[in-house]
């Protein structure tokens, strides 16, 4: 019994003593991992225990540490370098350094259907610096990509707390009438929803495809661009986890000048005396004011949360990611909420057999209702002032105007039940076969579907405007599209001695449906119910809508080059589209591209300055689905009637059948120089192109006797042509401080060729020959009429029965009278000509500055600011101006008087600008102090956005649509990203 008593006390001890033995044999490996060519530590390699998955990476400094056995041998690996393995023994410190492996150091650029080593490119294809991913805490990857790209313009139509509503156009306004919004494709699947779905944490690369040969690939769709977002993968090694988090206030920029109560007072007494009511001079008698503007808006707040983790080893890979996002806009009430997550993963099951998936949930909230801004009845920018928005108690009036129930109360909204959620899968799976019989061919089932649920429902109740008169009105509304899309993808890669080639083939078959449901009602008993009592509404409207298109494609792409010298493309692409008419249901979409990579000759080994010079050259014909499906079909429109007490359905025809309805199409060259010195520390690019798009979309009168006056067809040619230049270069690389650049500039050209076939202008859309397709064509306003124009007895005014102080117009045509038909003219374009970007990071030590500007210039727009469109009897606030007076004679500005813009004169003005859009400033904390707490690297940041903007424009701001919205935010944030 004893001796069973002891060989249990030893086979307790034993263990203990082998694993006491073992930790004291381990030891800790520190060190440093460094480039080779430079000295640089790399950060992000990985360092791990050959023959497990245990492991670390190094930080910002290309530091490490690692605990290891004397036996172990620690593997170092980094993508584009050579990996190293050393044996631990006895060292406690190993500092290496890593050989670049040229060939995979090779930049390599997603081009659609797969990837291109950058050096193989022929095409104009650009990629968003990384730098606007990383370094600026954006909510929205459009917002990164402003001034980041060459030839990629980014208008900012209105701001918000989403800021989604973004006009995206690459190399100008392609079409007249249809969408000039690029191609999204999103992992390799065409993308419809909105950029604010998707977290731009989550993004690996943006690369934006711009002339015909690169863009041909996708047909139909291609002729406004397309931009390809690749979100990021799982690389091998041990699991890392990551957080990277912001929080931000907002502050309103440029509010308008708009009228005090006590200005707008004594100017209403000056226009029309007679017009003040009882309750508007008890207002300003009591000293009383009210700046709607103000009471409508806060300190906007955003708060963003995303954690990671990614890894894997030799046959799985993955990256998983949650993420939240909170916007409080400086508007109040406006609200965005998204929450997201993404799952990407892909299995080599067999050396043949590759699986992956690319997953995105998201719940995009936008619940809740801001002010109304310009509302014709309750718009914040018009209210008048001499107003209050609540009583006595607190509450919000119903009509803040005691003697006008026309106008509401611009904060009605905030009293709505309002909900509106997004609820989106997006998800693209593939399985990917090497065939083994054949070294070099590839198959590619790449599959995705995108499920978009929008539900809506808004309730006005009996304590705002509509719902006081209606008895509460609700309106719902159920969103529900479904994308499918199934692509087969071969490909075969083989090289023989100096030739070496690639080939593409595609088959793919897409699949959209748009299925909407809603309900208007009004007239309820009772707001308990809100939008769920429809059943017992007064008043019940319901709306149903429904579209389908399908698109059959075959693609087949040609990739060659000779001993990495001389390269050449060929694109062939056929689309059927199911929205064409009976006799363009197919479409041919060809291209060419030429490259020659001059520095790989012989002859520019006497010119070792230039690491990099490559001429392209391209032609290609694309096409833009503008056409909506249906549209080339006759239909029928419905409009019940009454037959004796009973409604009855009845329908008319509404559209004549267009058989010849097709596509918009563009032919396009571009001849690019790629070039890059003192081993490509300094790179660039040049583009020039030209782009014309005939059969463009335009309605157009046919005779009545058809029994329909208009009809769609393909009439219309415009011509863009541009030049771009993008240059990057690390100036500065010595010791603890470097300092790297990059700038772009384009200049963009845009012209209406022709419009219905006859050279006829079209002056009622404001469309002519040879100018650009978005101008402005008005009068052009010339002063004012001053007292001593009249002290000439045969001075007779343009304008018949102008007085002093009346607005002037430049009578073009010198006839002594002002027409529409003669003396309106070109007052610029509403588009830039030329855009700029430039991004310039410094860092000294663990402290990194950022800075990014951009630029716009060309575009003329009109200061709607600074119409007095406040009405006969002044109902209407307006901003403050330098009006004519006896006593104040200007030129600036007409006399406070109803009648004094005769002719609705308008001022335009220089909508050109420069802005300073991001500043940060970070610190990178130090790695003694991480060690302690176990983490690989952190990074402190403080960013602001939106800081300056210099422009001669005196409206709300020069890029948004509208002067009487949400002004733009001025953004600070604060923000940490960690690496365990």
């Amino acid at each position: 019994m004893k001796k069973l008593l002891l060989l249990v006390k030893l086979g307790l001890i034993l263990p203990g003593l082998l694993l006491a033995f073992q930790l004291k044999a381990q030891s800790t490996v520190n060190g440093k991992v460094v480039s080779q060519e430079d000295g640089m530590g790399l950060p992000g390699v990985s360092v791990l225990i050959k023959g497990s998955t245990k492991g670390t990476v190094t930080d910002i400094d290309g530091m490490f540490k690692v605990s290891a056995n004397p036996e172990d041998v620690l593997v170092f690996s980094f993508i584009g370098y050579h990996s190293q393995e050393h044996a631990v023994g006895t060292r406690s410190q190993i500092d290496i350094s890593l050989e670049a492996d040229v060939e995979q150091l090779e930049e390599v650029v997603v081009v659609g259907y797969g990837t291109q080593k950058k050096s193989d490119v022929t095409g104009a294809v650009a990629t968003m610096s990384q730098d606007r991913l990383e370094m600026v805490p954006n909510t929205n990857v459009a917002q990164a990509l402003q001034g980041s790209v060459a030839g990629v313009s980014i208008v900012s139509n209105s701001a918000g707390a989403e800021g989604s509503d973004a006009e995206i156009m690459i190399r100008g306004r392609n079409t007249i009438s249809a969408s000039n919004r690029p191609l999204i494709v999103l992992d390799g699947m065409p993308y419809s929803g909105s950029l604010s779905e998707i977290n731009p944490t989550d993004i690996a690369s943006v690369n934006i495809l711009k002339d015909a040969s690169s863009t041909a690939i996708y047909g139909s769709r291609g002729a406004n661009g397309v931009i390809l977002i690749t979100s990021k993968k799982g690389a091998k090694g041990a699991a890392r986890i990551s957080y990277a988090g912001f929080y931000g206030i907002q502050q309103m920029t440029n509010v308008p000048d708009l009228l005090t109560s006590e200005e707008f007072y004594k100017f209403k007494k000056t226009r029309n005396p007679a017009s003040i009511t009882a309750s508007e001079e008890d207002f300003y008698q009591d000293g009383k004011t009210t700046d709607w503007i103000d009471v409508a808006t806060q300190i906007g707040h955003k708060q963003q949360h995303t954690l990671t983790v990614s890894g894997g080893s030799d046959n799985v890979k993955y990256y998983v990611s949650g993420s939240y996002l909170d916007v409080e806009g400086i508007a109040i009430n406006d609200l965005f909420k998204r929450y997201s997550m993404r799952l990407n993963l892909e299995a080599k099951i067999t050396d043949w057999l590759t699986f992956g998936s690319n997953t995105q949930l998201s719940l995009s909230d936008r619940s809740g209702q801001d002010a109304s801004w310009s509302g014709a009845q309750d718009g914040a920018y018009y209210m008048n002032p001499l107003t209050e928005p609540y009583d006595e108690d607190g509450n919000q009036k119903i009509y803040p105007w005691a003697e006008s129930i026309y106008w509401g109360n611009p904060l009605s909204g905030l009293l709505e039940a309002d909900s509106d959620k997004n609820y989106k899968i997006f998800t693209n799976n593939y399985l990917q076969i090497d065939l083994p019989f054949v070294p070099g061919l590839s198959y590619k089932l790449n599959t995705g579907i995108e499920y978009d649920h929008r539900d809506r429902k808004n309730y006005a109740g009996r304590d705002t405007k509509a719902g006081y008169e209606n008895r509460g009105v609700s309106d719902t509304r159920t969103d529900l599209d479904t994308n499918i899309l199934i692509e087969n993808i071969l490909n075969y890669k083989k090289s023989i001695g100096s030739h070496n080639l690639f080939l593409t083939a595609l088959y793919s078959y897409q699949n959209d449906i748009e299925d909407m449901e809603g309900l208007d009602s009004n007239g309820f008993p009772n707001d308990k119910l809100t939008t769920y009592q429809g059943n017992v509404a007064a008043l019940i409207d319901p709306k149903y809508a429904y579209q389908e298109f399908v698109l059959l494609s075959t693609m087949l792409r040609f990739n060659y080059n000779y001993d990495n010298k001389y390269y050449l493309t060929l694109t062939g692409r056929r689309d059927s589209y199911s929205a064409f008419g009976a006799n363009t249901k197919h479409g041919i979409f060809p291209s060419v591209a030429l490259g020659w990579s001059l520095h790989n000759e012989s002859f520019m080994s006497a010119i070792p300055t230039i690491s990099t010079l490559k001429l392209r050259a391209s032609y290609g014909i694309n096409g833009n689905q503008a056409v909506d499906p249906y549209s080339a079909l006759s239909r029928m429109s419905d409009r019940s009637y009454l037959n004796g007490s009973i409604q009855a359905a009845g329908y008319y025809p509404s559209a004549l059948e267009s058989p010849d309805l097709g596509w918009e199409q563009s032919a396009s060259v571009n001849i690019g120089l790629d070039f890059g010195v003192f081993k490509d520390r300094v790179q660039g690019s040049l583009e020039l192109y030209q782009t014309n798009t005939t059969d463009l979309l335009l309605e157009r009168e046919i005779p009545s006797t058809s029994g329909f006056t208009m009809t769609d067809q393909n009439l219309a040619e415009v011509k863009n042509s541009g030049v771009e230049l993008t240059l990057s270069a690390n100036l500065v690389r010595t010791g603890d401080f470097s300092w790297d650049i990059s700038a772009n500039a384009a200049y963009m050209k845009n012209e209406i060729v022709d419009l219905y076939g006859d050279g006829v202008d079209d002056p009622l859309n404001g469309w002519f020959i040879g100018e650009a397709i978005s101008t402005n064509y008005s009068y052009q306003f010339d002063g004012v009429y001053q007292e001593e124009d009249f002290a000439d007895p045969d001075f007779v005014p343009a304008i018949p029965g102008a007085q002093p102080g009346w607005a002037k117009v430049v009578d073009q045509n010198n006839d002594t009278l002002i027409t529409s038909d003669h003396d309106r003219v070109f007052i610029g374009q509403t588009d830039p000509k030329f855009i700029t970007g430039l991004q310039m990071n410094f860092k000294y030590k663990n402290f990194g500055l950022s800075l990014f500007a951009r630029s716009a210039h060309g575009m003329t727009r009109r200061n709607t600011l600074l119409n007095d469109d406040v009405w006969s009897s002044v109902e209407r606030n307006t901003t403050n101006k330098n009006w004519w007076t006896p006593e104040n004679p200007t030129n600036e500005y007409w006399a406070n008087h109803e009648d004094a813009n005769a002719r609705g004169v308008g001022i335009y003005e220089d909508a050109s600008f420069w802005r300073l859009q991001n500043v940060t400033f970070s610190y990178d904390l130090p790695k003694t102090l991480l060690d302690r707490v176990r983490i690989n690297n952190a990074r402190l940041y403080v960013t602001g956005s939106n800081l300056i903007t210099v422009t001669n424009f005196g409206g709300l701001d020069p890029e948004l649509s509208s002067a009487r919205e949400i002004p733009l935010q001025r953004e600070f944030v604060l923000g940490l990203n960690i690496g365990l």
